[in-house]
């Protein structure tokens, strides 16, 4: 009898498990040996029946790897990730929450509910379920309705709970990164397989953030000036390139160049030139804004991007620097230095149609300026 019980399993013919069922129901196999076997087979076709969803799912955990892979753009990333986790369960309501450990808040990065993504918002980390999962470092997984709930599941004004819940932590190197929660109005509407498959997801969509965030940083050191804040020359003709590219039909391109930098360094030290750059560098991001754009090219010498062929705003800019300036001097001791800059000034079209061409023309009159006495500013002809 116990093999005429395993050769029905093993052909898997029909459904395995009524087959059994009526099998073992006949008299002659009602025996404690026979309802032991046939227990555990039931126990080995679910596990069976798990590793087939498993393994169907994992083409689609291969896919959203592969998207991971490709793209740094954080939106694109949470998206996709909605979409993998909403073919293979009911996501009535679905988000990824973000924290660091240590703050006060949880960042809600990305949020839907009824298939409309919502506006992501902020929330304190205390008592609700998200800070709980946080905390504990544990699942939450809430299966009906006949449960009775800690916290209120869903976030916003909504106009009842979710009845099957899972709240999932997304551990990364140890420390809780985050929290990913899918969310059904059914009762049971999630088993074990669901929580594995959507840590999974959530650990890639936090790894890939993390990703994005640092190539973001190591992008912004990539065009920034280390010692005065400001962009670099790379950023200076990477905005200046863009810009011409994009039609923009007027630019002003202001040359700076400091007076007194030698003199400055040769009698007070390095250190004390350094911050003469410094305020040099403090007044241009005091008169940047919108349309106008300041960058440390080289040395003592500075660019700034204007949008605009306007004379008036010229002036105006160039008025405010030198006020920033003046207001702004560097003391030693009892000795004052007050930054000195002389400017060289070109236009586009007019200048030059190029980078090149228009720093040329920008430099030829800054030379001009500082042939003529220094502390002057000069337009190109």
């Amino acid at each position: 009898m116990i093999s005429k019980l395993l050769n029905v399993f093993i052909s898997n013919e029909g459904n395995l498990l009524e087959d059994i069922k009526e099998l073992t129901a006949k008299p002659q196999y009602q025996t404690p040996m026979v309802q032991t076997i046939f227990n555990q087979l039931q126990t080995i076709h679910k596990q069976i029946e798990n590793m087939h969803w498993m393994n169907k799912n994992y083409k689609i955990l291969h896919e959203f790897a592969q998207i991971c892979s490709k793209t740094l753009d954080v939106t694109v990333l949470l998206k996709k990730a909605y979409e993998m986790v909403s073919q293979v369960m009911p996501t009535d309501s679905f988000y990824i929450a973000l924290y660091n450990e240590g703050e006060t808040n949880i960042q809600f990065t990305f949020v839907v509910d009824g298939g409309e993504i919502a506006p992501s918002f902020q929330t304190e980390y205390g008592e609700n379920f998200t800070s709980k999962v946080i905390r504990t470092r544990e699942i939450i997984h809430l299966k009906g309705s006949n449960q009775s709930l800690e916290f209120e599941t869903r976030y916003g004004e909504v106009e009842k709970d979710t009845n099957s819940c899972l709240f999932v932590p997304l551990i990364i190197d140890d420390h809780v990164k985050g929290v990913i929660s899918a969310q059904s109005y059914a009762d049971f509407a999630y088993r074990k397989e669901h929580e594995e498959l959507l840590q999974i997801i959530g650990t890639q969509v936090i790894n890939s953030i993390e990703t994005a965030n640092l190539y973001e940083k190591i992008y912004t050191i990539s065009q920034t000036d280390e010692l005065t804040g400001l962009k670099n020359h790379r950023a200076f003709h990477n905005d200046l390139s863009n810009l011409i590219n994009e039609g923009t039909r007027e630019l002003t391109l202001v040359m700076l160049d400091s007076d007194n930098l030698k003199q400055v360094n040769d009698q007070y030290g390095h250190d004390i030139g350094d911050l003469y750059l410094k305020s040099l560098a403090n007044g241009i991001k005091s008169i940047s804004g919108e349309g106008i754009e300041g960058y440390r090219y080289a040395g003592d010498e500075f660019m700034v991007i204007i949008q605009s062929n306007d004379r008036d705003d010229l002036e105006g800019m160039f008025d405010r620097l030198k006020e920033y300036l003046s207001l702004h001097p560097i003391y030693i001791g009892q000795v004052k230095i007050t930054v000195s800059i002389s400017s060289g000034v070109a236009t586009y079209p007019l200048h030059g149609l190029t980078v090149d061409s228009l720093k040329k023309s920008a430099d030829q009159a800054l030379y001009t300026a500082k042939q003529s006495g220094k502390n002057l500013i000069v337009l190109a002809n």
